[in-house]
């Protein structure tokens, strides 16, 4: 990673994801930003009154989800000081069945720090306003892979946690660039965005290159030769620029 005095310079200047793009590779770039959307967070650990802002990534996933946290750790390796790890997070005393996740972390790096404060307003994530310049193909299939779900009806992104103007402006940017429609639907007391079945063909041929076979059942009408590919092509498939 960069010097210290290229971190500091970096957070004095408002474009700063796209200074941060510079250091990381493109693959790993757009994990962070997609997981960010999704179910991953920064733990903030330094708040600059000693030392420099920095923060860590932290990845964390049901057991079901376990091949897909092990792909992610793959692509962040170098990132990463310790292993993968296994957690029980409850017991089921009505079945006598303990249930597990993954987790790992990254480093805490001043990089991330920067992300943090892009990403988070008083320790609630919220959704960047000029993010729509970084979204690419790669980073919003890892953010489907991460939060959205097929109903066969639609498909959803769970964007609850973000205010209803911002998914307001994902839906905005979708129509715009992809020329894709989706909606905002109700659930329970907030909502999320929804993209209906005739508009599954355009998103998949957005997020369909980029999906681990793990996580195929997330998509309608997967093409035959992606159920054939190994992890190690969708590994690839991932690191091309």
């Amino acid at each position: 990673m960069k010097s210290t005095a290229i971190c500091d310079k970096i957070n004095r200047m408002d474009n700063t994801v796209g200074r941060l793009q510079s250091l990381f590779p493109s693959y790993q770039f757009d994990l962070i930003i997609g997981s960010l959307l999704g179910d991953a967070r920064l733990e903030c650990r330094s708040k600059g009154k000693r030392y420099p802002i920095s923060a860590r990534l932290r990845i964390h996933q049901s057991e079901k989800q376990k091949e897909y946290v092990f792909w992610k750790y793959a692509q962040l390796k170098n990132l990463v000081l310790e292993g993968l790890r296994r957690t029980k997070v409850w017991h089921d005393a009505k079945r006598n069945r303990d249930h597990y996740s993954w987790y790992f972390h990254t480093k805490t790096l001043e990089e991330l720090g920067a992300l943090y404060h892009y990403f988070y307003k008083d320790t609630v994530k919220i959704f960047p306003h000029d993010l729509f310049d970084y979204l690419t193909p790669r980073s919003i299939a890892i953010w489907f892979m991460d939060d959205g779900s097929n109903t066969v009806e639609s498909y959803t992104f769970n964007t609850h946690c973000f205010s209803v103007d911002s998914q307001i402006r994902i839906i905005q940017f979708f129509k715009k660039k992809y020329g894709i429609i989706g909606k905002l639907v109700k659930d329970r007391s907030k909502y999320k965005i929804a993209i209906g079945m005739r508009e599954y063909q355009k998103f998949n041929q957005i997020i369909e290159p980029f999906i681990i076979p793990s996580m195929i059942y997330k998509i309608c009408n997967p093409r035959n030769d992606l159920i054939r590919r190994t992890s190690d092509q969708i590994s690839q498939a991932s690191l091309a620029v």
